[in-house]
Parts: structure tokens; C-alpha cells; sequence
């Protein structure tokens, strides 16, 4: 595979979130490197808080989209940040990976103060990195609750002392978005 490369302008300037992809897996070693390069991240007291659930397949993750709508669907009530969504939900043909073949899953090690953080910034290295080399991520927050539950956490083997800090779908994009609009940045003192 031709890895494809842009300078660090470029990809700040052209990242978007990915919620079509082709029906291709990204490969092991590529899903691995990715990883190390989201290790490279900024880290708190040098803690480096991170772990990872790396899932990949879609018949797999058709499944786990299921029953995470059921999930959340049950408990919209506590959760209204997420009621303006129910028709999405409800839809059985929604996929909330948006059928890519990969997922990536960062925790984060509650010893850390910073694991919030420092889990982030790995994710945003992630991202990155997926999308100079020609890859699309999508945040999934639908998962965020979901995938913190012990029961979920102990399917994948992740530490009872972690919490889940970002879900990511991952794979080849469909489509090539333009340049992100943005408002103006609120400053609020300058001088």
C-alpha cells in the first residue's frame, strides 16, 4: 500500500470527521502504528494513561452498533444530550460506526489526573496520523457511556481502573471533504 503523506499545516487544515466509508479493513499493521503515534501525544507528569481496544470487522461492529442504540435508547432519559437523535436510533439500517471496518476504543488509567486529557490528545494524534495517511476517523459519542460499563469493559479485557474517554470508527473515506468553515476565535483579552 502507497502511504500517502501531507505536512502538518495541511492536515490541521483539511481533517474532517469520516461517516462514510469503503467497504475496506485498514490493516493490523497500520491500526498498530497508528496507536504508537497517538503514544507520542503530550502526557501529564510523563503518566502515559493510555490503553486500547482496537475492534475490527463489520459483522462484529453491525452487532455492537445494535446493541449500543438499544442501550442508549433505554436510557435517554438520562442522557439528554443525546434525545435529539432517537429517530437515528430507532432507524435499524443506522450504523452508528457508520459500517467502517475498524474501531478503536482509548482508556484511560484513573491513576493519572491528566488520563482526560492526555487520552484526548492521543486521539487527536490518532486522527491525524489516520488522516495524513489517507484514512477518516469519526469520534463516536454515542459509545461514550456504553463502552464504561464494567460488564463492557471486562468483554475487553480492560482494566476495572480505566474509563473510556473516545470511541473511534476508522477506515478508508468514500468521500474527500472540503477545508473545515470555522467562526472566528473568541478572544477574550488580548495585551
Amino acid at each position: 500500500m502507497e502511504v500517502v503523506r501531507m505536512d502538518a499545516l495541511q492536515c490541521l487544515l483539511t481533517r474532517r470527521s469520516c461517516r462514510s466509508y469503503e467497504d475496506k479493513p485498514i490493516p493490523a499493521e497500520i491500526m498498530q502504528e497508528l496507536v504508537r503515534l497517538g503514544t507520542k501525544a503530550a502526557t501529564g507528569s510523563g503518566m502515559q494513561p493510555w490503553g486500547f481496544v482496537l475492534l475490527e470487522g463489520q459483522e462484529q461492529l453491525e452487532a455492537l452498533s445494535s446493541e449500543i442504540k438499544q442501550w442508549v435508547l433505554a436510557r435517554l432519559e438520562t442522557m439528554p444530550e443525546l434525545s435529539q437523535y432517537e429517530d437515528w436510533l430507532k432507524n435499524e439500517n443506522y450504523n452508528i460506526f457508520y459500517k467502517a471496518h475498524n474501531v478503536l476504543a482509548i482508556y484511560g488509567d484513573k491513576a493519572s489526573p491528566w488520563y482526560v486529557y492526555d487520552c484526548t490528545l492521543c486521539s487527536a494524534n490518532i486522527q491525524l496520523a489516520a488522516h495524513a495517511q489517507g484514512l477518516g476517523t469519526c469520534w463516536i459519542g454515542f459509545a461514550q457511556a456504553f463502552m464504561n460499563q464494567p460488564e463492557i469493559k471486562a468483554r475487553y479485557n480492560v482494566p476495572a481502573n480505566f474509563e473510556h474517554v473516545c470511541t473511534l470508527s476508522m477506515g478508508y473515506a468514500k468521500v474527500k471533504h472540503p477545508e473545515a468553515k470555522r467562526n472566528e476565535p473568541k478572544i477574550f483579552f488580548k495585551g
